[in-house]
């Protein structure tokens, strides 16, 4: 096993372009292999605020596993019925004409998984919205849907074409608006490049809007009406959190609609050919920069920080102020909208998962996600 560090030059805007495409192969292996990997050095990019930076050479490892949590396969660790209530929800139930590929790691299609406070009193009338990375599994990161739950947002990780990694779909075009494309039609099932198939019952925003429909028909006292406005979705009540692919994707969302929130964690990726980040990105935000958040982990070597945090500086966030390392810290974050973390993950796990996958976070002594609080702070206010 081994521990893979790369470490990039931010010039002007400019990246260089022989460490891009070694990132983005990278990129592309991790997604196909497993999501683990040798951490035991953390590395701090130069720049991220703390009161220290022993704080992050000092962070402890905390219980690797899915604590109390279930698959959705298995119902011998379901989640508590009194606090939510939990559903999942084959895509093609909601639309038989939808397709779902088989998942590479699970070998089934992902499913709609789906927590809704149980207590209506607790309900916020917002909705949760988690856009999963390349490869993952509805299974791997029901954390974060159980913290927006206990924060009263209906919660859902929608299964959607998160089939192959945008960046190495794109990593021999010349076009700079491949990027762009792609994740459009995965989004809106238009056909708008030859690199994807994603038929128009099969695009996110679609998926979504036809889930709220199902769900509000088959759940009605559970109050899935909040987020329609005339049929359409009501994306004003929507927090969006993307990992990795799902990173970008939230942030293309954040270009198409008015949004609650969107928040970034371990992306985004898209660059050109000469390695500066894509054009869509620098375009104007509907849902406005100071509701948009990005959060990665310092020694990532999927998508390094340096990547992340030129995109996260071409959509504005740098009004803001600099990275901010969160390790330690109260939330807040010295109103900063560009967080980093330096804690070690779970078992020796890969940096990038870390973020989110159950089994691969680092967790507070009680059992708790240790990123819970940054989660809250940006997605769940």
């Amino acid at each position: 096993m081994r521990y893979i560090r790369l470490f990039c030059v931010l010039g002007g805007t400019g990246l260089s372009l022989a460490a891009a495409a070694s990132a983005i192969n990278l990129h592309s292996a991790f997604s196909k292999r497993d999501t683990t990997r040798s951490a035991s050095v953390v590395s701090v990019v130069p720049g991220a605020t703390a009161k220290s930076s022993m704080e992050a050479k000092t962070a402890v490892n905390a219980t690797p596993g899915n604590v109390g949590l279930r698959t959705t396969s298995s119902s011998s660790n379901g989640f508590d019925p009194s606090t939510v209530i939990q559903h999942d929800i084959e895509v093609t139930t909601v639309d038989p004409s939808a397709v779902q590929q088989p998942n590479k790691r699970s070998g089934v299609p992902n499913k709609h998984f789906i927590l809704v406070p149980a207590d209506p009193v607790k309900r916020q009338k917002r909705l949760f919205v988690f856009v999963s990375g390349t490869g993952s599994t509805e299974t791997q990161t029901q954390e974060i849907i159980r913290a927006g739950a206990e924060r009263g947002y209906h919660s859902v990780a929608i299964a959607y074409s998160n089939y192959s990694a945008v960046a190495k779909l794109c990593l021999a075009s010349l076009d700079a608006e491949c990027t762009s494309k792609v994740r459009e039609e995965i989004l809106t099932g238009n056909d708008l490049s030859p690199l994807v198939e994603v038929g128009p019952h099969d695009g996110l925003e679609t998926r979504l809007r036809n889930l709220l429909i199902y769900l509000q028909a088959t759940y009605p006292n559970e109050g899935w009406d909040n987020f329609m406005s005339q049929g359409e979705v009501d994306w004003s009540k929507i927090s969006a959190v993307g990992h990795s692919q799902g990173a970008g994707n939230v942030a293309y969302l954040a270009k198409r609609h008015s949004m609650f929130r969107a928040v970034m964690i371990s992306g985004v990726f898209d660059i050109t050919a000469t390695a500066l980040p894509a054009p869509w990105l620098s375009r104007p935000n509907v849902t406005p920069v100071d509701r948009q958040y990005g959060f990665s982990h310092v020694a990532d070597y999927v998508v390094p920080i340096v990547y992340a945090d030129a995109s996260w500086n071409a959509i504005g966030l740098q009004a803001f102020g600099p990275l901010y390392l969160t390790d330690g810290q109260q939330p807040g974050y010295g109103g900063s909208h560009k967080l980093s973390t330096a804690l070690v993950p779970a078992s020796g796990a890969n940096p990038h998962v870390s973020m989110l996958e159950d089994s691969s976070m680092p967790r507070n002594q009680d059992g708790s996600p240790a990123f819970k609080r940054v989660w809250d702070y940006m997605a769940f206010p």
